[in-house]
């Protein structure tokens, strides 16, 4: 069975507030790994109703052995985040069906954050009630929940550290407040007890990032034109074809295809390898001169296609001179190179598919040839 990385069942937006963002997220990282490692098996319903239920049968219990007044609190404390937390999910979920780009991230984690501390403080209640019952169920169950934090949380580290601490630090506090010396073991075995989560959770994230880095390289290159980074063929089409316009309105495109004028000669003359840097610039120049919801390809050799959505005659135009201006500026090193560009106008992209994208492509590569009896270095255009 091949290997598969584990597929979060729903992706969290990034947090909002700055210091859940740090506390989250790793700012070095692509957007779409951090959702990824932010949307692990912690913040899934399943681990919530899990950790959830474990602390209410806990609850019920110690208030069962022992109703005063502390037991109790921690008792409405726990089923208000538990409400709380599930009224949070249901949210979410809401606005993955309807398609909403932002979830109540932060609260999700903060109310995440108040139940470790809630559980850890009725964990040291427990130790401090001298009821040996309360104690042997909630100790082993407290450090079972602190080592499924380091697992489940280990795409976030600081957070997982963070919630650590929360569940066992009042059990340690706890220690010196209660008659029973061999519970000083905690205390004693507390430092190599964080110091191993620490290390899980810190080996578990830099095994989970390498593998996502690894699959979102392999993923861009299989969209990308190696050698100057911009769309190969295929993804140019899956996102021409992507596109779609709001409601039943026309959609405008223009399909401008561009090609270097005397590239050939400079290959010749100054070896492939000053070409290539020189299709990487070039490359980079194009990217400035368009509009960020544009779609550029390099088609092979030295063209390029370039479909712009919602642009009338008179922006593309615009576009195709500042293209052929900004590869103009080269001519001192490089007398004989310019930019030819064929432009065909579709006043409406509605219902088109890859044979009719082909067949526009070819009519804007008439329009590049017919640029190019013209004198290279301007941009011809033609109606579908």
């Amino acid at each position: 069975m091949p290997y598969k990385l584990y597929e979060p069942q729903y992706r969290y937006s990034l947090p909002r507030w700055r210091f859940m963002y740090w506390l989250l997220c790793d700012g070095d990282l692509p957007e779409s790994i951090q959702k990824r490692l932010l949307s692990g098996p912690s913040i899934q319903s399943a681990a919530m109703w899990s950790g959830t239920l474990t602390t209410l049968a806990m609850t019920g219990i110690a208030l069962y052995r022992a109703p005063d007044p502390w037991f109790w609190l921690w008792f409405v404390v726990t089923l208000g985040l538990s409400g709380y937390r599930a009224w949070l999910h249901s949210r979410a979920k809401h606005q993955w069906r309807h398609k909403s780009g932002v979830t109540p991230t932060d609260q999700i984690y903060l109310a995440s954050l108040l139940w470790s501390l809630s559980t850890g403080l009725g964990t040291a209640l427990c130790l401090l009630s001298g009821d040996a019952v309360l104690q042997v169920l909630a100790i082993p169950a407290m450090v079972a929940m602190a080592t499924a934090t380091a697992s489940f949380s280990h795409g976030t580290p600081r957070y997982a550290v963070l919630q650590i601490l929360l569940l066992d630090l009042p059990l340690k506090l706890a220690v010196p407040f209660q008659p029973e010396p061999w519970f000083w073991i905690f205390v004693v075995q507390a430092p190599f007890f964080w110091g191993a989560l620490y290390l899980m959770v810190h080996a578990l994230n830099d095994t989970s990032t390498q593998a996502l880095l690894g699959e979102y390289q392999s993923r861009r290159m299989a969209r990308l034109d190696p050698l100057t980074e911009l769309l190969n063929r295929d993804a140019w089409f899956r996102e021409a074809l992507a596109i779609r316009s709001a409601g039943r309105e026309a959609l405008p495109v223009s399909l401008l295809y561009a090609d270097l004028d005397g590239f050939k000669g400079i290959n010749d003359t100054h070896g492939h390898r000053a070409g290539d840097d020189l299709l990487r610039y070039i490359a980079n120049e194009m990217r400035h001169a368009l509009r960020y919801e544009d779609i550029l390809s390099r088609w092979g050799g030295d063209e390029f296609l370039i479909l712009l959505p919602g642009a009338n005659p008179e922006t593309s135009r615009l576009i195709a001179q500042r293209m052929i201006d900004a590869i103009g500026t080269l001519r001192p090193q490089y007398p004989d190179l310019g930019l030819s560009v064929g432009i065909v106008q579709c006043d409406n992209w509605r219902g088109t598919d890859r044979e009719r994208l082909e067949a526009l492509i070819a009519q804007a590569d008439h329009a590049l040839y017919q640029a190019k009896q013209n004198g290279k270095g301007c941009f011809q255009e033609i109606s579908a």
